[in-house]
């Protein structure tokens, strides 16, 4: 990607691994560790570093996604880097896919999906709260200095919503999942691959009955925990935290209503 450019983002790290997203302009930058001339930034490589005014090194990288997604604006909860992964793997994205996600929240699954379309195929965003369509927007064009072309957002009840195309692939991150079964099974094409993301098991008991009697097979239900480990010349332990119980993420292919399929 070459040198740092002036107003492209930059990821200042200290030698103690504490991080700060910052977009490079005029002016300095200040934390603990002192202060820094953000335009020394502009021409030099990743993994490169400044020294503050008082002598304390910052490395210059580029962030990743998971940098930016939780250093972003939110108003809801982002479903967690662990978890994306997951659901962008399973829910099989192709570049050409026509996407539908519905439950937008603050965009962390949206920035996950478009960085794995690669530009191509299309993706909609059916949001039916106007302010989290807003704020998911922002975090959109801001991760990628723009609005991407295959994507686009709809202020809409995804039970109410309808398209001429049929999806390729479904997402849903909704209280109630199981009321959008029936709208989003009718847009879908035979094959098409649904992936929903719940906190409660009861959900997904309610979501199965519906995946059922809707032309749904194939259908699994699995959870990820993630445990951290820390490592160094002496030991090797796991972190007493760790990244537990997030969600249910529940997925399934579409085939035609009424067909008689055993799990």
């Amino acid at each position: 990607m070459g040198k740092f450019r002036m107003g492209e983002w930059v990821l200042l790290i200290s030698q103690r691994g504490k991080k700060w997203l910052v977009k490079i302009g005029e002016g300095p930058y200040s934390s603990h560790l002192g202060t820094i001339q953000l335009p020394d930034v502009v021409g030099r490589e990743e993994g490169d570093f400044l020294e503050t005014n008082k002598e304390a090194k910052v490395f210059l990288f580029r962030p990743t996604l998971e940098d930016y997604i939780f250093s972003m604006e939110r108003q809801t909860q982002i479903i967690y880097p662990k978890d994306l992964s997951a659901i962008v793997f399973y829910g099989d994205i192709q570049p050409e896919n026509v996407i539908v996600e519905s439950g937008i929240g603050s965009g962390a699954l949206t920035l996950a999906l478009l960085r794995a379309m690669g530009g191509r195929g299309k993706l909609i965003s059916v949001e039916k709260r106007p302010e989290f369509a807003l704020a998911a927007r922002r975090n959109v064009n801001q991760f990628f200095d723009g609005r991407p072309d295959n994507h686009e957002i709809v202020v809409a009840d995804i039970q109410d919503f309808c398209m001429n195309v049929k999806a390729d692939r479904v997402f849903l991150d909704l209280p109630e999942p199981w009321h959008a079964i029936r709208s989003v099974g009718a847009m879908m094409r035979y094959g098409a691959i649904l992936v929903s993301l719940s906190p409660n098991i009861g959900q997904v008991q309610l979501m199965f009955r519906e995946l059922k009697a809707n032309g749904f097979a194939n259908i699994s239900t699995f959870e990820l925990l993630k445990r951290d480990w820390k490592i160094d010349e002496l030991r090797a332990r796991p972190f007493d935290r760790m990244v537990a119980h997030t969600g249910f993420i529940t997925i399934a292919k579409k085939t035609p209503a009424g067909v008689s399929y055993q799990d």
